[in-house]
């Protein structure tokens, strides 16, 4: 089967931090046909709670390093968007992940100017339900690179296109629906060539970010008559269905 786990974060194995992982899976054993690219996380975990470390390396990445001034980040302290500044130049304390969910709290603390979040997905959640009620409208640009056994999806277009849409102002529940259809696209995309190379095989959305109704029902509808999508019911797609899984696994493996 196709595996799709979107998440905040877990370990890889690797090493790094995933999250944004399209898997051709079994039981037991894994491939990883593809992953978003990662986003540095300067300081570590003090970004999840200060997504605006998060935005800022987004549009660092986006813009070669030369990110536009936004208003979001006046209410920073000018240190410390200078030291973050300085981090992200030097690639110093600023691990990298591969999380959808980070995605999620970095454009949402650009486009709603919350440059901090009380807990962990707070912005994301946010983000959400700016979309709601909004009809889906094209997606962003974003731009798959296959030269690698594992694909990399890459963000920045829609990124860039994002800030335009910002600095032009239109209605972040436009900008919103657009950036979680994209979201839905792209993996659409993936997961459509991933069948074409390796055969048509069913689809699992799990992970936390799939108990947003506008990825999942989005991926449902993107790919109806094309491949077999499942969600989890019985069992929840975040944290409380990991248990399950690592038994799963550990029965199969005994």
């Amino acid at each position: 089967m196709f595996g799709v786990a979107y998440d905040g974060a877990g370990l890889g194995t690797d090493g790094a931090s995933w999250g944004g992982e399209i898997l051709l899976a079994t039981c037991g054993v894994f491939d990883r046909i593809a992953t978003w690219r990662p986003v540095r996380l300067v300081g570590g975990d003090a970004a999840i709670r200060q997504p605006w470390r998060i935005a800022l390396a987004l549009l660092d990445d986006a813009f070669d390093g030369d990110p536009p001034a936004l208003p979001f980040l006046d209410t920073v302290p000018l240190r410390e968007r200078r030291l973050v500044g300085e981090l992200l130049a030097r690639d110093l304390h600023a691990p990298r992940a591969h999380g959808v969910g980070r995605l999620f709290d970095g454009v949402g603390a650009l486009a709603l100017r919350r440059p901090r979040s009380a807990y962990e997905g707070q912005i994301a959640v946010a983000w959400t339900h700016t979309a709601a009620g909004h009809s889906r409208g094209l997606p962003y640009s974003f731009a798959i690179d296959d030269r690698e056994a594992t694909w990399v999806i890459d963000p920045r277009p829609m990124v860039r296109e994002i800030v335009d849409d910002l600095r032009g102002g239109r209605e972040l529940a436009h900008v919103s629906a657009r950036f979680h259809h994209t979201i839905v696209v792209a993996t659409a995309s993936v997961l459509r060539r991933a069948a074409a190379r390796f055969g048509v095989q069913p689809v699992v959305l799990t992970g936390g970010c799939f108990a947003n109704r506008h990825l999942a029902e989005g991926l449902l509808d993107e790919l109806r008559g094309e491949l077999d999508v499942r969600l989890q019911r019985a069992v929840p797609p975040g944290d409380g269905g990991i248990a399950l899984g690592q038994a799963a696994v550990a029965a199969w493996r005994s």
